[in-house]
């Protein structure tokens, strides 16, 4: 038996991939603290076959605890970061797009969906009053991309978030979608899309989204290449889908952290988080050098 190597076919011009149908998506549900948490998703495929994906169990509770690790070390005391954060993973699944016949995956999907508790904050804080909740999702941007900078070009960051920040108004908590951007410089050509949501006092949910083409080029030539509509697609009907069913206990936090509050929404606004210390116009002069 003889193993022959095809070589898949360079697409023209426009390609618009097809990826897996949302239509035939499962349902997702886990009960975390009494509170539970369903959206649908389609089944794991990924690009590549040995790329795990996983689930949420149906119920945690104190006889299946959900594990919640400290990612805090030395580098992030260094750069002077407060230690904030408790991270469970609760899913993970990847989503192939293939042009047309013979020319393989030309992007990808992944959504990564975490737990996140939230410690060493005022003892009073919730995550159900607003401005606690924009407080946090700053600090925790701050965390994953302010050490980003560009060593070549005078320390300008790197990325650039919150961007396109939406609020979302189908889930019975404040919640909220933004974007992370990067340089046009970067290697990093993705786009991420992250949702924000609270479950309880300290509980967070944080859906990371990135949708790529699997060629490293500038966005802009990727565009002119690949029709990233497909893969948004599927990442708008996952986000619609999302639901929540508070506990009577995070209702009860809930409606304690709103009490008095004339306002209870998010800003509808919020600027991107200021990393570096290159004035606009520095930045402006150091990337017409490139």
């Amino acid at each position: 038996m003889f193993n022959v190597s095809l070589k898949l076919r360079e697409p023209k011009g426009l390609v618009v991939p097809e990826g897996p149908s949302f239509k035939w998506a499962r349902t997702i549900r886990s009960e975390f603290e009494g509170t539970e948490i369903a959206f649908k998703a389609p089944k794991h495929s990924p690009k590549r076959s040995n790329h795990k994906g996983y689930v949420p169990e149906r119920r945690y509770n104190e006889s299946n605890p959900l594990t919640f690790r400290n990612y805090y070390d030395e580098e992030q005391a260094s750069r002077g970061l407060p230690d904030h954060w408790r991270e469970a993973d609760f899913f993970y699944h990847s989503w192939a797009f293939n042009g047309p016949w013979f020319t393989g995956p030309v992007g990808e999907l992944n959504l990564m969906f975490r737990l996140v508790r939230v410690v060493n904050y005022p003892k009073d804080m919730s995550l159900f009053h607003p401005r606690a909740l924009e407080q946090v999702i700053g600090d925790y941007l701050t965390d994953m991309y302010s050490y980003h900078k560009s060593e070549t070009r005078g320390g300008i960051q790197v990325f650039h978030a919150p961007i396109n920040w939406q609020i979302l108004t189908h889930l019975p908590v404040n919640a909220a979608r933004m974007e992370v951007v990067s340089e046009n410089f970067s290697p990093h050509r993705t786009i991420k899309r992250m949702v924000f949501f609270p479950i309880s006092d300290d509980l967070m949910s944080v859906l990371i989204f990135w949708p790529s083409r699997l060629k490293n080029l500038p966005r802009s030539e990727l565009d002119k290449r690949v029709n990233e509509k497909p893969i948004l697609d599927l990442m708008e009907d996952i986000i619609a889908s999302l639901k929540l069913n508070l506990s009577p206990r995070a209702k009860a936090q809930q409606e304690a952290a709103l009490t008095g509050l004339e306002d209870t929404s998010l800003i509808k606004e919020y600027p991107p988080l200021k990393w570096d210390n290159v004035s606009e116009e520095e930045k402006q002069k150091i990337l017409a050098a490139d």
